[in-house]
């Protein structure tokens, strides 16, 4: 998927909201997480969600915004400032 763990908009109606049921969803987030020995670790943990909040932090200033985790979780773009 390239920026992270799971692509923008995986979880803001596409597959959540699908045909996949919540514990499906569980059974995917736990294997990304996992390193295969059937536990998640706190470093494990952490890792994901490190990834996770350097794909919504579209400007990469180390801070996520409203408008950045709303644009990611509905798979799009983050408009600059400049043009809003």
């Amino acid at each position: 998927m390239g920026r992270g763990m799971m692509g923008p908009g995986m979880m803001g109606g596409g597959m959540m909201g699908g045909a996949m049921g919540p514990a499906m969803m569980f059974r995917m987030i736990f294997a990304l997480m996992d390193d295969g020995d059937g536990q998640i670790s706190l470093q494990e943990f952490q890792a994901a969600h490190e990834r996770i909040f350097k794909a919504m932090d579209s400007n990469k200033d180390g801070q996520v915004t409203q408008e950045e985790m709303q644009a990611f979780m509905h798979g799009r773009p983050v408009r600059p400032a400049s043009q809003q």
